[in-house]
């Protein structure tokens, strides 16, 4: 794992050019994420406004409350941060290839089976066997074949995306930088992926059971981790999406053949969604970085 706090200068795979990233401190995450919270209030008013009455209704407006509230995770902090600190580009947040890029599935597999070892030594610590998830139950998946697909879809793609560009791409860093002032970058590296991780499972709190709480918890640590390993956003939406395929599979009693296509489904429309944001922000104009003149990347 890399002892330092800053990113690496080098040039990134996806041509998102060269040079320091933008950083901020805590302030600011702490700032965009209160910010997001409070904004996604407005995410419940369309599962609200369609209502429960039937298990269609229950999925659509779980999906639709789902695009809103990623919509946010991603919109608020690009806007807090911005005013802020400058303007965010993918590099910013690890929305890039690193140079070894190949090495990336071979760190999500490391990842995913770390987490799988945790998750099974809390769960016999917890007395949590045998009990399942209903969160995908809540959200109406299994109402029908096409709401288990919608939803499923929603939590392999939308979740990571907004997920991991506000925790990992934005709290994280801005947790970590700050403590490094004040503490060995190690220790800074630990506190800021534990917040980070605690802050994680409490998102979930009244989706999830109370019991499968410090199983996110860990998940959101090692996720810092991830991230701080790979240097990429890319390796933790991945394990992301893995990890939440697998729990609807399970949660749905889908075959596996059926799981690894809702998760083949994902990845391959998380790989269209980060060609895209690259092809939009060729399109933009140099970034506003404070204490000097705009630059590109």
């Amino acid at each position: 794992m890399s002892t330092t706090p800053s990113s690496p200068s080098a040039p990134d795979r996806d041509g998102a050019g060269a040079g320091p990233r933008l950083s901020w401190g805590a302030g600011t995450a702490i700032l965009a994420f209160i910010a997001t919270l409070g904004a996604t209030i407005v995410t419940s008013i369309p599962a609200i406004a369609i209502g429960d009455d039937t298990g269609t209704a229950k999925a659509a407006g779980s999906v639709v409350g789902s695009i809103l509230q990623n919509a946010v995770f991603v919109g608020m902090p690009l806007l807090i941060v911005g005013m802020v600190a400058g303007s965010l580009r993918r590099r910013d947040v690890g929305l890039v290839l690193p140079p070894k890029a190949w090495r990336i599935p071979l760190y999500v597999l490391a990842a995913f089976i770390v987490y799988l070892l945790v998750s099974a030594g809390l769960g016999e610590l917890l007395n949590a066997g045998g009990q399942e998830d209903e969160l995908p139950e809540k959200l109406g998946a299994n109402e029908s074949l096409a709401a288990g697909i919608a939803i499923g879809l929603a939590v392999t793609v939308l979740a990571p995306i907004g997920e991991e560009f506000l925790l990992r791409g934005i709290l994280y860093p801005g947790l970590r930088d700050s403590l490094a002032r004040v503490a060995p970058v190690w220790l800074a590296i630990a506190v800021a992926a534990l917040l980070d991780g605690l802050v994680f499972g409490a998102l979930h709190l009244g989706g999830t059971k109370a019991i499968f709480l410090p199983v996110l918890m860990a998940f959101g640590v090692i996720l810092c981790l991830l991230y701080q390993l790979t240097r990429t956003l890319y390796a933790n939406i991945l394990l992301h999406c893995t990890n939440n395929a697998l729990a609807i599979t399970v949660a749905l009693d889908w075959s596996v053949l059926g799981g690894l296509a809702l998760w083949a489904s994902a990845v391959s429309l998380l790989t269209l969604l980060a060609l895209a944001a690259r092809r939009f922000e060729m399109r933009l104009g140099p970034p506003r970085r404070p204490g000097g003149p705009a630059h590109a990347g």
